[in-house]
C-alpha cells in the first residue's frame, strides 16, 4: 500500500499477471491511443471503459484482455482494463481500494443475493497520475446502469472528466480507503466467497431485465 501522494515508481506501468498489456489485444487495441496527448489518452480510455464495457457482476480474476473482449465486467475488472490500458500507453496507473458499505448494490441485486454480500464490501477502481498528482477514475458504472439505478436515487457520482479532479464513488459510502496498490494480482486470484455461475447469470438477468424495462417504459 501507497500514500495518495507518492511519486509512482516503475510497478505502475508493470505487467502482472491479470494486468496482461503485453497481450496482443491490449497492445492492439491501444493503438488508438498512439497520436493523443496523455491527457486526451487519459479521458478516451476513461470514457471507453465507463460506458462501452457495461457493468455486470462477474469473477474478479479476469485478465484484462479478457474484459476488453467480453465487454462486461464488475469493478475489479473495469479497473483492471483501465489500468492495463493506461499502463500500455506509458502513463502510471494503480488501484484504488475502498471498503464500501454494502447498500449501494442492494438496487443492483435481488434479495437473497444482496443479503451474501459482505457489509463493507470492498470496490476497486483506477488511479491515475498525471500533472504531479493522483487523480481518482472510477470508471464502474456505465451510463444505462446509471440511469436505470442510481439517477434517481444518488449515490454514484456520474460527470464528465475536466481534466482536474476526481471521479469517484460519493463518500458517504466509503467505510475505509485502503490504499493504492500497483498489483492486486493476490486478491484477484483468491476463490469468490459465494459467488457461482448461476448467481452470476441470475444477478446480471436481474441488471438486464430492469434496464429493459427502463427503456421501454
Amino acid at each position: 500500500m501507497k500514500m495518495k501522494n507518492f511519486v509512482p515508481d516503475d510497478e505502475y506501468v508493470k505487467s502482472t499477471r491479470y494486468c496482461d498489456l503485453e497481450s496482443k489485444e491490449i497492445i492492439e487495441f491501444c493503438s488508438n491511443y498512439k497520436n493523443l496527448s496523455a491527457l486526451d489518452t487519459i479521458e478516451e480510455i476513461f470514457n471507453f471503459v465507463r460506458d462501452t464495457i457495461k457493468y455486470r457482476f462477474d469473477y474478479p480474476w479476469r485478465y484484462a484482455s479478457e474484459t476488453l473482449k467480453k465487454k462486461t465486467g464488475n469493478c475489479f475488472n473495469k479497473a483492471n482494463l483501465q489500468i492495463a490500458l493506461l499502463r500500455r500507453c506509458g502513463i502510471p496507473a494503480g488501484y484504488g481500494v475502498y471498503l464500501i458499505k454494502k447498500e449501494i448494490l442492494k438496487v443492483l441485486l435481488p434479495y437473497d443475493i444482496f443479503e451474501m454480500v459482505n457489509d463493507p464490501t470492498i470496490h476497486v477502481f483506477a488511479k491515475v497520475y498525471i500533472n504531479n498528482r493522483w487523480i481518482s477514475l472510477d470508471a464502474t458504472v456505465d451510463k444505462e446502469t446509471y440511469n436505470t439505478f442510481y439517477k434517481k436515487i444518488g449515490m454514484w457520482q456520474r460527470s464528465n472528466w475536466d481534466r482536474k479532479t476526481h471521479i469517484q464513488i460519493e463518500q458517504e459510502w466509503v467505510v475505509e480507503d485502503q490504499g493504492l496498490y500497483s498489483n492486486i494480482d493476490l486478491y484477484l486470484s483468491q476463490s469468490p466467497r459465494f459467488w457461482t455461475d448461476k448467481l452470476i447469470e441470475r444477478a446480471n438477468s436481474f441488471i438486464e431485465k430492469n434496464i429493459i424495462s427502463k427503456m421501454e417504459g
